[in-house]
């Protein structure tokens, strides 16, 4: 099977696929990577394996970052799962919210007197700007408009992700009324501290991951996954290589996955110690 030039099926037990996180994974708090993770990242990368990142970032920042690190993923899987793209940019996976769904979605959401955000394949869409310094991606796709929920409604909208920003606090009533209207038809997960989103339930990094394992011909023990939030963890399942990264990696994802390392450079390290 051939997607976007890429050879599927194909399997090699030398080689392997790490497939990791971005932000507190890859790149630190700062947005950088340590010297010693790009240069392992490039060896790896030489000795022909493959790595592909999963994030919950659009894929704009995705290219930013593999430009900026001078890589190149066979798969780029962005919106936490909802997204996958081939090296020539094409789609190969989309999973968007069920239209029928985002008029309850909206009239739950955009009645909590809370910022609402929403996302479709390409671009984020703020109800009014973000403060300056809040814009946290690399490269800004974001489109204003007052009346999100009127966008979402038009036919041609693609909703991907819904945003909201609050506390725990806040989010409780808003999951038991999402979850009471549509039940297992969507997914609500707390992604931060200030942060909820509503998705798909055929979205999920572990589902995208599953994938990309199958169109290349991975198994389970060629398989390595890194992560440091709850978001990450549904990737650990797949295979008995999955790392919590990092000091700021929560204790959840820690106790779920196989090991707690300080950087990716060390989860390669361990790669190539036993190739």
């Amino acid at each position: 099977m051939n997607i976007g030039g890429v050879m599927m099926g194909r399997r090699t037990q030398m080689r392997k696929l790490l497939v990791c996180d971005l932000d507190g994974t890859l790149l630190d708090i700062h947005n950088n990577i340590d010297p010693t993770t790009l240069q392992s990242l490039k060896d790896f990368i030489a000795d022909g394996n493959d790595i592909s990142v999963c994030t919950g970032r659009l894929d704009e920042d995705i290219k930013y970052v593999e430009h900026r690190l001078n890589f190149k993923s066979a798969f780029r899987i962005s919106q936490n799962g909802a997204v996958i793209r081939d090296a020539q940019d094409q789609i190969v996976f989309q999973a968007t919210i069920a239209k029928p769904l985002v008029p309850m979605i909206n009239q739950i959401l955009f009645n909590q007197g809370l910022r609402v955000e929403v996302s479709s394949i390409n671009h984020r869409y703020f109800p009014s700007p973000r403060p300056q310094g809040q814009v946290a991606e690399f490269l800004d796709t974001s489109i204003v408009n007052p009346d999100l929920a009127a966008l979402t409604e038009t036919p041609a909208f693609q909703p991907v992700i819904y945003l909201t920003f609050g506390d725990t606090d806040h989010f409780r009533p808003i999951v038991t009324a999402l979850k009471g209207e549509l039940g297992d038809q969507i997914n609500v997960q707390q992604t931060s501290p200030s942060s909820l989103e509503v998705f798909s339930p055929k979205a999920s990094k572990g589902l995208a991951v599953k994938q990309i394992m199958q169109w290349q011909g991975y198994d389970a023990s060629q398989l390595y996954v890194a992560g440091d939030a709850e978001n990450d963890t549904t990737m650990f399942p797949l295979t008995s290589n999955s790392f919590a990264v990092g000091d700021l990696a929560d204790a959840q994802t820690i106790d779920r996955a196989s090991q707690h390392v300080p950087t990716v450079g060390a989860i390669i390290q361990q790669i190539m110690e036993v190739s």
